[in-house]
């Protein structure tokens, strides 16, 4: 017979992974996020929720396993060993991403320049985290009208513009002059962001510091870039609605992973 307890706690695990599950179809269904984040988000929801259904079955299983011994004690072991290393991989990312978010720039003889990094557009609009960057350099712009501004992002297939000029019109549109925006369209990638608005700024002798503007998230691994490519830089952290959140955050454990091995 279980215990109320361990009732409740496979209740709140069941609980738990069909909502996030049916957050993550819903992310997948509007095209919203359709990455290797929400695909794993859905097998380890599929797993908790196995789990939570089959608990005594799968202990009783591993048990069985474990008391052959021989090799089958080896692999149980090693298991275990890669889901730790695998929980500590993600909770070291996840520490550095909250650590180094909000970063001020460097002091600077001129004004740092805003680097707007590029998100998808879609039918021809922002789409929500594109429109969080947009609106959060537009609170910076407007607090620092001092420092001028680079939007950056290419036009990928499955866009009817780039996001370089999705991002100049709407700024514009709420206000900024345009003598303050410089669009660097040709990036398809967050390295790509940073070293083509490098050479405008170089071109344009904008100035020697920046300021990101990009989503919380993916601030620490836009450091880490900029840090390589010796651009001096803080960061503005855009925010992200909650249901957007799980699939971009479990994306960006495989990226910043990607960054640092590779």
């Amino acid at each position: 017979m279980h215990s109320i307890g361990n009732i409740l706690l496979r209740s709140l695990i069941f609980l738990a992974a069909l909502l996030l599950l049916l957050d993550l179809i819903a992310v997948f269904a509007v095209s919203a996020g359709r990455n290797i984040g929400t695909y794993t988000g859905m097998l380890l929801c599929l797993l908790a929720i196995g789990y939570a259904l089959f608990q005594p079955k799968i202990h009783h299983a591993i048990s069985t396993f474990w008391q052959r011994g021989g090799m089958r004690r080896v692999s149980v072991i090693a298991v275990a060993i890669l889901a730790v290393v695998i929980f500590l991989t993600a909770l070291t990312e996840t520490i550095l991403m909250v650590s180094f978010s909000h970063r001020k720039a460097p002091k600077s003889d001129s004004p740092p320049v805003v680097v707007v990094l590029g998100c998808q557009v879609l039918n021809g609009q922002p789409s929500m985290l594109l429109s969080e960057r947009i609106n959060t350099a537009y609170e910076y712009l407007s607090a620092h009208p001092e420092s001028p501004c680079i939007v950056s992002g290419g036009q990928g297939p499955d866009e009817v513009m780039s996001e370089a000029k999705c991002m100049y019109d709407e700024l514009i549109r709420m206000g900024i002059s345009p003598d303050r925006l410089y669009m660097e369209d040709r990036s398809t990638t967050t390295r790509e962001n940073l070293a083509f608005s490098k050479e405008i700024m170089e071109r344009e002798d904008l100035g020697d510091t920046v300021v990101l503007v990009t989503n919380s998230w993916h601030e620490f691994r836009a450091q880490l870039i900029a840090g390589s490519l010796d651009i001096p830089c803080g960061t503005e952290g855009a925010g992200t609605p909650v249901w957007l959140l799980p699939c971009n955050y479990l994306r960006e454990l495989y990226a910043i992973l990607y960054q640092v091995v590779l």
